[in-house]
């Protein structure tokens, strides 16, 4: 069953990125994590992340960008709960070897074994717009981030259906994509890309009007 629905997942991620890019050739760097090292194709900028059961793990607040995503301006990861503690996934795009990048993640803090919050965020975890999700995502889950000027759109695809958020950075990013960690999250099936404001401009919440949250990543 577990194998059906990791199966089922992938097959929706590959669809979200034909749907987001204009073509597959606008495709830029990808990683499906099945070897045993993480080798030099990823640039950690903070913690330590590696490859674990051919998915890319951690330490918390873990962030790193692929090489080979350098020109993309938009990217998309599969994201899997490891467990009930406090975990979050992050897709970022942008400069972030310079720390000029979105951070946008989704996040389980409830211990309900399922993921049910978001967070547009900068830089690594930096803060920003925290909320909780409209009902909790199953494990494993899409989530694509792309952009459309400053607005960026989060879409999560699941077992239980696809949501869908907005927000309106007030500044550019520029290129580049990689991903954060936190908890015993596991990550898979990165893809980087060009985006688009046709791909963009899609039906979303904006994350402005979500019910605000504390995020406990942030509470020390």
């Amino acid at each position: 069953m577990k194998n059906t629905l990791i199966c089922r997942i992938v097959a929706l991620a590959v669809a979200a990125i034909v749907s987001l890019s204009a073509t597959p050739a606008l495709a830029g760097g990808s990683d499906a994590f099945n070897r045993p090292t993480l080798g030099s194709r990823w640039v950690v900028t903070a913690g330590t992340l590696s490859i674990s059961n051919h998915e890319l793990v951690g330490a918390s607040l873990s962030l790193g960008y692929l090489a080979a995503s350098s020109k993309d301006t938009a990217a998309t990861a599969v994201m899997f709960l490891g467990g009930t503690d406090l975990e979050y996934g992050a897709v970022a795009v942008g400069n972030i070897a310079g720390g000029n990048n979105a951070f946008v993640k989704m996040q389980a803090q409830d211990g309900g074994g399922t993921f049910d919050h978001a967070g547009f965020y900068t830089g690594n975890n930096g803060g920003g717009t925290f909320f909780a999700l409209s009902t909790p995502v199953p494990s494993p889950a899409i989530v694509d981030v792309f952009f459309c000027g400053t607005i960026a759109t989060m879409r999560i695809t699941s077992a239980a259906g696809v949501q869908t958020y907005t927000n309106d950075y007030g500044t550019r990013f520029g290129h580049g994509g990689g991903l954060g960690t936190y908890g015993s999250i596991g990550l898979d099936n990165y893809v980087g890309f060009l985006g688009n404001c046709k791909s963009a401009l899609v039906h979303g919440i904006p994350a402005s009007k979500m019910p605000r949250a504390i995020d406990l990543s942030l509470v020390k």
